[in-house]
C-alpha cells in the first residue's frame, strides 16, 4: 500500500514521493513525524486532496493507526478522502465530534428510482416506473450494478432478475472480448495497476500494449492515468477476473505470471513486493538468489519493523532444502536475523547452518571454505561490542576468504545508528586506552574483508577517547582525519560520529553557535541520504547537544516524549536514545521522572555493559537526587560515576553536566586528600559552567537569525524552492540547505511549513 501511495505521489511531486518511499512506512513516532512534515511541506502553499479508493481491500491496522494520527495532526491544506465499502477501524465517532472528519453514508450515493430512469435515458432508453422499481430492487441503487443491468438491457431488451454481479459481467462485458483479450485481462488481474512495458514483460506478450490500448477505448472497466501512465481495472472487474484465474487458468501459467511480476518489481526498486510475488510463484530459488546479490545489505538494513517481520515470515515458508542450496543467501539471512530480530535465535540459526555444511559431503571444498569464512564473519556480530572477540572471528574469516567477503560490504550500518562508538564498545573499566590501541592495530582486517565498511573508524575511536579525556586538540585532529578517510568511501555513519565529536569539542571550548553550525552542515548530508537510521542519529546529535547547551528546542518530538520502543532499527544503540531523553527531562526539571529513568537506564545498559552510559546515568541520578533528597544521597550516586570515570581518566562527561554538579563535586573534593584527577575534573566543570553563563540564555537567542537566513526565510515564505533561492541570491544550493537547517534549529521546527507557520506567529517578517 505504501509503495503504491508513494508512486502516485511521485507523479504529483517527484521529490516528495521519492523521499517518502525512501523513508518507508512509518511505524515509529520519529518516522511518523518525518512523514507528516513531508506531507505538510507538500500542502502548505496549496490545498491537496489525497483520495484513497477501495480502502476496504487494505486490512492493515498500521494503516488505520497512521491515518488517524494524520487526521489528528490537522495538516493545513491536506484533505483525505477515504472511499470504502466497510467502515475503517478508525475512531470515526470521536473524530466527528471534534470536527476532524465528516462521514458520508453509502445511502447518499444510492441511485433513487428517478435517477435510475435518468441513467437509462443517458443511453437513449426510456423505462417505465415499474421497470425502474424492478431495477432498484435488483441493485439497491448501486450504480455499478445499475450500469451492468443497463448494458444487458441494451443488448437483450429485457430486465433479467436473479442475475448475480459476476453473471452480469460475463454477459455484458466479457462477451465483447476475444479469447486472447480475455486471457490477457486474466493475466493482468494479479496486479493493482500496470504500465504497458510492465504488461508486456509479465505476460511475455509483445502485442499486449496494442491490445490494452484497444481494451481501454472499448471498456469502461479499464481506465488510464495520463500522469502516471498506468492502467487500472475496476476493483469489481479485477475480482471477477481473479476468480476466473483460479478456476479456468493453467496454474503453471499463474505461477509464471507471479514470478515475472516479482522479477519486474525487484528490478524497479520494489524489493519487498517482488519477494512476496516470488513467494506466491513458489520461486524459492529466486528469493535466495536475491539474498546473494551484492547490494542486498543496503536494501535490508534500511527496512523498518513491518518489513523485517515480512522477510522473516517469508523465509519461514521456504523449504529447508532450498535454503541449503543457496548457502550465501541463507547465511545473509542469518546475519540479517542477528542484527535486526534476535541475537540468541540468530546465533542458533547460524550454528544449525554451520553444522549442516560441516557434515555435508556433496559441497565442494572451495565452497565449504567460503561458507566457513562467511559464517566466521557473521559470528563476529554475535560478539557485538567485544572488539577482541570480533577481531578473532574476523581474522579467521580473513584467512578462509582470502581477504574478501561476499556478505560484508561498505553499505553495512557500521555504528548501528548510534552517533558515539565509544558508547557502544567501551565495556571494561580501566581498559579504554588499551582498547583504542587494539582497534588502531587490528581494525584494518575487518575493513579489508568488507571492502571498506567503517573506513576511518580507528581515527574516530581515538578522537572520541581524546574527547572524553578532554584532550580537545588531539580529539579535533583525529575527528577530521576520520571524516576525510570516511569520505573516500561514503561512510556516512563514521562521518556522523566524527561530526558529533567535533560539535562537542566546539561546545567544550564555549563555541556553542559553532557547535550547532557543525551539526547544521552534517544535516545537509544526512537529509540527502534520506535514511531513517541516519536521520534518527542526527536527531540524537541535536538532542545531546541541546542537553549540554540548555537548548530544549534542539530535541526532536520523539526524544522529548521518550517513545522509543518501536523506534529502534538496531537494538545495539537503544541505550543512547534513552540517555538523550534523560537530558531532556533534566532540562525540563522533571526530577522524579529522571530518577525513575536512571534505574531503568542501568538495566538497559547491562546487556552490553555500556560503561559510558552507566557513568552518565550515575551523574543524572546524582543531579535528580540532589534536587529531591539533598546532597548526601547525590554524593553516593556521583561517587559511583567518579569510580568509573577515574579508571579511564574521563573528564568531559562530568564537565558537560558542570552547572548541576559543581557544588556536589567541590564538597567531595574538599573532604579528601589532594587528588589530581578531581582537580582536573573541577577545572573542566567550572570552565564549562562559565562558558554557558557567558553565552547567556539560549532560549532568548533561539530566534536570532542572521541577515542571510532572514533573506532565505523570506523567499521560503514566497514558496521558492532551494534551487530558485540559490539562483536569486547568487549562492550555491548547498549554502541554502545549510542555512535552512540553521533556520529550522533556531525556530525549533523540522519542516518548511512549520518554519513558515512559526515565522508568521512570531511576526519575524
Amino acid at each position: 500500500m505504501w509503495e503504491f501511495l508513494t508512486r502516485q505521489l511521485a507523479v504529483n511531486n517527484p521529490e516528495i514521493g521519492d523521499r517518502l518511499k525512501a523513508l518507508g512506512f512509518p511505524v515509529s513516532a520519529a518516522d511518523r513525524d518525518r512523514v507528516f512534515d513531508l506531507l505538510e511541506e507538500w500542502t502548505y502553499l496549496a490545498n491537496k486532496i489525497l483520495v484513497i479508493d477501495d480502502y476496504h481491500f487494505t486490512s492493515a491496522q498500521e494503516l488505520d493507526f497512521l491515518l488517524e494520527k494524520l487526521v489528528r495532526r490537522r495538516i493545513n491544506g491536506l484533505h483525505v478522502l477515504i472511499l470504502s465499502r466497510t467502515s475503517p477501524a478508525i475512531n470515526v465517532q470521536e473524530l466527528k465530534l471534534k470536527g476532524y472528519c465528516h462521514q458520508l453514508e453509502s445511502s447518499l450515493f444510492d441511485l433513487s428510482r428517478d435517477e435510475i430512469k435518468e441513467y437509462f435515458r443517458l443511453f437513449s432508453r426510456n423505462i417505465s416506473e415499474n421497470m425502474a422499481k424492478q431495477v432498484e430492487k435488483m441493485t439497491d441503487g448501486w450504480i455499478t450494478a445499475v450500469h451492468l443491468i443497463c448494458q444487458n438491457f441494451l443488448k437483450t431488451g429485457r430486465l433479467e432478475a436473479g442475475l448475480g454481479l459476476h453473471e452480469l459481467i460475463d454477459i455484458t462485458v466479457m462477451s465483447q472480448f476475444t479469447g486472447k483479450e480475455k486471457s490477457l485481462l486474466m493475466s493482468l488481474a494479479i496486479l493493482d495497476s500496470f504500465t504497458l512495458p510492465q504488461a508486456e514483460y509479465i505476460t511475455d506478450n509483445k502485442a499486449a500494449a496494442d491490445m490494452i490500448q484497444k481494451l481501454n477505448r472499448d471498456s469502461s472497466f479499464i481506465r488510464f492515468d495520463e500522469r502516471s501512465e498506468k492502467y487500472t481495472m475496476h476493483s469489481i472487474f479485477t475480482g471477477y477476473l481473479r476468480g476466473l484465474l483460479k478456476t479456468e487458468a493453467d496454474q503453471a501459467l499463474v505461477l509464471q505470471l507471479y514470478q515475472r511480476s516479482g522479477e519486474w518489481q525487484i528490478a524497479h526498486g520494489y524489493m519487498l513486493n517482488g519477494l512476496r510475488l516470488l513467494l506466491k510463484a513458489k520461486a524459492y530459488d529466486l528469493i535466495l538468489k536475491e539474498f546473494e546479490q551484492p547490494d542486498i545489505t543496503r536494501k535490508i538494513t534500511r527496512m523498518l519493523d513491518p518489513a523485517v517481520k515480512d522477510i522473516v515470515n517469508l523465509f519461514e515458508q521456504i523449504p529447508l532444502e532450498v535454503k541449503y542450496r543457496h548457502p550465501i543467501g541463507y547465511i545473509t539471512f542469518a546475519d540479517f536475523y542477528l542484527a535486526r530480530v534476535d541475537l540468541k535465535k540468530g546465533a542458533r540459526l547460524l550454528a544449525e547452518i554451520e553444522a549442516y555444511y560441516e557434515q555435508d559431503s556433496l559441497t565442494l571444498p572451495d565452497m565449504k571454505r567460503q561458507i566457513a569464512g562467511e559464517i566466521e564473519l557473521v559470528k563476529s556480530f554475535i560478539h557485538f561490542n567485544n572488539l577482541r572477540q570480533i577481531h578473532a572471528c574476523c581474522s579467521r574469516a580473513h584467512k578462509l576468504l582470502d581477504g574478501r567477503s561476499r556478505i560484508a560490504n561498505p553499505d553495512m550500518i557500521f555504528t548501528y545508528g548510534c552517533p558515539n562508538t565509544l558508547f557502544l564498545y567501551h565495556r571494561e573499566a580501566g581498559d579504554l586506552l588499551i582498547l583504542v590501541e587494539f582497534a588502531e592495530q587490528n581494525y584494518s582486517c575487518y575493513e579489508e574483508i568488507s571492502g571498506g565498511c567503517g573506513k576511518g573508524f580507528e581515527a574516530l575511536f581515538r578522537a572520541e577517547y581524546c574527547l572524553e579525556s578532554s584532550d580537545l586538540d588531539q580529539a579535533e585532529l583525529h575527528a577530521y582525519k576520520a571524516i576525510y578517510q570516511a569520505d573516500t568511501l561514503d561512510q556516512v555513519t563514521v562521518i556522523i560520529c566524527a561530526s558529533f565529536a567535533l560539535a562537542r569539542i566546539s561546545a567544550a571550548r564555549g563555541k556553542f553557535g559553532e557547535a550547532k553550525g557543525l551539526l547544521d552542515e552534517l544535516a545537509v548530508r544526512v537529509l540527502e541520504s534520506n535514511s531513517p537510521i541516519f536521520l534518527d542519529a542526527l536527531d540524537l546529535c541535536y538532542g545531546y547537544l541541546g542537553g549540554i547547551t540548555n537548548d530544549p528546542l534542539s530535541f526532536a518530538p520523539w526524544l522529548k516524549k521518550g517513545v522509543m520502543k518501536q523506534d529502534i532499527k538496531f537494538y545495539h544503540g537503544l541505550g543512547f536514545n534513552y540517555l538523550v531523553h534523560a537530558r531532556y527531562l533534566l532540562l525540563e526539571g522533571n526530577y522524579l521522572k529522571l530518577e525513575a529513568l536512571c534505574s531503568e537506564l542501568h538495566r538497559i545498559f547491562s546487556p552490553f555493559n555500556n560503561l559510558i552510559g552507566h557513568l552518565q546515568a550515575y551523574i543524572l541520578d546524582a543531579i535528580a537526587k540532589n534536587q529531591l533528597y539533598g546532597q548526601e544521597k547525590a554524593e553516593e550516586a556521583l561517587n559511583s560515576a567518579l569510580a568509573l570515570g577515574r579508571a579511564d581518566g574521563l573528564i568531559l562527561p562530568f564537565a558537560e553536566y558542570g552547572q548541576y554538579i559543581d557544588v556536589i563535586l567541590s564538597n567531595i573534593a574538599s573532604r579528601g586528600k589532594k587528588d589530581a584527577y578531581l582537580e582536573r575534573l573541577l577545572k573542566a566543570v567550572f570552565q564549562y559552567r562559565s562558558n554557558l553563563e557567558a553565552a547567556g540564555k539560549h532560549e532568548e537567542a533561539a530566534f536570532r537569525l542572521t541577515e542571510r537566513e532572514m533573506e532565505i526565510l523570506k523567499l521560503m515564505l514566497e514558496g521558492q524552492q532551494n534551487k530558485e533561492i540559490a539562483s536569486k541570491l547568487f549562492i550555491a544550493e548547498v549554502t541554502v540547505k545549510k542555512a535552512i537547517s540553521s533556520i529550522y534549529r533556531k525556530l525549533g521546527v523540522s519542516s518548511r511549513a512549520a518554519a513558515v507557520r512559526k515565522t508568521m506567529e512570531l511576526k519575524l517578517i
